[in-house]
Formats: structure tokens, sequence, C-alpha cells
């Protein structure tokens, strides 16, 4: 009981210091887009994003705006429900602010990622060679149900293929996926709001379903909701961040080890054991694919009249990144690492009698 309020003090403690180091940068970031933009700064989100900032002052504005909504939540709970205060923490102990979160261990990250990426592409086969039950119910559907199954076949086999090719790991294989997305992420029509929220037939239930599984095994992803975060929301705050650090010409080398792999794990990049020179050639290649080089695409005079897809093309490389962390040799998971051991290892030369 002692240990457990003298953490709440220094909770309480790290809260408010917290909160008036946020002031002093947003006070900072007034003047930054007062002298140099000529603009005032924003208030939420919108204001983080106006940059006079390092990317550690950056990622510290955005977890303490992550905290004012958990605390705002905590603090409702135990007003309106205070009967149920106790179950609300003991079943979202993930709402709780930063200074009282318990942070977990990469290798448990990286073993429900795994287990996530299993489920997801039995889920996938299973959808598209098994009927859903509920497909009985509509005699009528028949046709639309066999449509479905097909283009979920056909997903199915083109990310086998692609996993198959040459290169089809670690940074080689985001470039490789980017490239064979073009098609899709970049169209002459601006997308549609059902294809920015990835709705409808853009991507197959069972693999937003998974993705997002693969977002929430890290407590940093899941943002201020007790029920967790979308793949579409966790998608536009990566875009924003990955929009700073563009547009602040942030280099990558500047940024420390803990917040580099905060970076990486948000993008589902990597997994214990990754180096730090790692996981800065592959946040280069993710910046170069995702954002820098769509910008020049769509800006170019070949490029027309194209319009740039972020959210599609985020959500590919998500699935591609939690593929690859699975099929890694580091991969905490050690039984699914087995199946990927005859891929790794050299070819054996048996000798002949």
């Amino acid at each position: 009981v002692k240990d457990s309020c003298a953490n709440f003090k220094n909770g309480l403690v790290q809260m408010n210091t917290d909160h008036k180091r946020c002031n002093t940068l947003r006070e900072k970031q007034r003047h930054h887009a007062k002298t140099v933009l000529g603009t005032p700064r924003p208030r939420g989100i919108k204001g983080i994003q106006t940059g006079g900032i390092t990317y550690e002052e950056y990622d510290f504005l955005r977890k303490g705006l992550m905290d004012r909504n958990k605390l705002f939540a905590v603090v409702v709970v135990s007003l309106c429900l205070p009967n149920y205060f106790v179950y609300y923490l003991w079943s979202f102990p993930d709402m709780m602010p930063t200074p009282f979160l318990k942070g977990k261990d990469g290798g448990e990250v990286s073993r429900e990622r795994c287990h996530a990426v299993i489920s997801t592409m039995l889920d996938m086969e299973k959808g598209a060679r098994v009927a859903p039950w509920s497909s009985k119910l509509n005699p009528f559907g028949r046709k639309a149900t066999e449509r479905a199954m097909e283009r979920l076949g056909s997903l199915t086999a083109l990310g086998c293929g692609t996993m198959e090719e040459y290169g089809a790991n670690g940074s080689g294989g985001m470039k490789l996926v980017a490239k064979k997305l073009q098609s899709q992420i970049y169209t002459s029509d601006p997308p549609s709001k059902q294809q920015r929220l990835l709705a409808g037939n853009i991507l197959p239930k069972q693999m937003m379903k998974g993705l997002t599984k693969a977002i929430g095994a890290d407590p940093l992803n899941k943002g201020a909701s007790p029920f967790g975060i979308g793949a579409v929301k966790h998608i536009e705050s990566v875009t924003l961040a990955d929009e700073f650090l563009v547009d602040q010409k942030i280099e990558l080398d500047s940024i420390t080890s803990t917040l580099l792999a905060e970076a990486c794990s948000a993008r589902l990049i990597g997994g214990p054991g990754w180096t730090d020179a790692e996981r800065r050639e592959a946040l280069a290649t993710w910046l170069n694919e995702m954002e820098i080089g769509p910008r020049e695409v769509v800006a170019s005079k070949d490029g027309g009249s194209l319009y740039y897809n972020g959210n599609l093309a985020r959500a590919a490389l998500m699935c591609y990144n939690a593929v690859d962390g699975t099929r890694d040799s580091r991969a905490d998971s050690s039984l699914l690492r087995v199946m990927y051991q005859g891929q790794k290892s050299e070819p054996l030369i048996l000798a002949s009698n």
C-alpha cells in the first residue's frame, strides 16, 4: 500500500511537470508561428504540426495531449461511475496516463503481433474457401458471396506471390509492395470517403481486423479511448508524424533509440533485436515511399492530376511490416518462427556414399 501511494504521488508530480513543459513548448511554437509563419498557432493537434520544435518535443506534445484526454476519461468514470471505477482500471489498464502506465516488454508486443498475423492468415484463407454461415440466410446473395470469396482469394494469391519474390524482406520489401500498389494508390479521381476510410471492398474485413490487433499490441498506439484505436485512426496519426518529419527536415540520426523504436513500432516496423541502424534505414524507406515519393509524383508534370490515397498505402505497408516482423529470425514467438527457418537457413549439401 505504501509503495502504491508513493507511486501515485510521483505520478501526479510527473504529470504536473509534464504539463508545465507542454505549456513552454506551446509558447515556443506560438513564437515560431508568429515570427516565421506569420500566422497564429492553431489549437489541438493542428497546432502541434506548426513546427519550430525538435522531434522529441513534438512527440512529447502529442503524448501530453493523449495523457490529458486519458485523464479526462478517468475523472469522468470516477465521478459518474464510482462503483465501477476499479473495474474500469482493471479492464483497461492501458488507459492510464503515461506516468502511471506500465509499458509492455518488446518481446510481448512481438508475440502478440505474430499471433495476430497468423490468425489473420487463417481467417483470410477460410474466407476465400468457405462461405460464411450468414450467406445461407439470404438465398439471393449467393453470387455476391462468390464474388467476395473470389476477391479475397485473388488478394491472398497476390500476397503470397509478393512475399515469395526475391528481396521481399526488410526495406527492400517495402519498396516492392509500394511499387506493386501504384495503380491502386495513385488515381486520376480524388479518393472517395469510402476509399479514404478503407471501407467496403477496399480492404477485406479480415485484414482490417488483424491490422487493428497488431496495432493495439503496443499500448502507446491505443490512443485515449478505452476500446482501443481503429486502424484508420492510427494511420491518420502516423500520417501527421510523417508529415512533421518531412516538413521539418528532421534528421533521423538525431532521434534517440527509444523514440526511434516507438516510431517504428507505430508503423509495425521490426521487432526485438533490431539495431538502431536497421530501424533508421527502415524508417527512411517508409518516409520515402509514403510521403516524399508521393509528393514528387503528385507535383510532377508527368503525374498530371494524380491523387494519392495515403491511407491505403500505409495500411498495405503496415500489413507487410507485420508479416516481415513475424518472419524475422529475431521475432519473439519461437514456435511461429520455426516455420520460416527453412527459408532463412543455408541449403544443406549431403555427402553421397
